[in-house]
């Protein structure tokens, strides 16, 4: 099954959470905000978010800094 992540196309198993594509691309999914086929996800909600063919993800990173 295919899906894109920020532009990029990746092949996923049936059933994928949204979690497991996050722990997948090592991404720390305490540390980003993601939109899913255009609504944004609640952190809640990404262990019951199931990808499905073709879906799309935004994923935005929280970097910390600042003077």
């Amino acid at each position: 099954m295919n899906v894109t992540v920020n532009g990029k196309s990746y092949d996923i198993s049936d059933g994928t959470s949204l979690l497991t594509m996050l722990y997948n691309l090592d991404i720390d999914p305490g540390r980003v905000a993601v939109e899913h086929n255009l609504d944004i996800v609640s952190k809640t909600n990404f262990d019951n978010t199931v990808l499905k063919e073709n879906d799309t993800l935004e994923i935005i990173t929280f970097v910390g800094g600042g003077l």
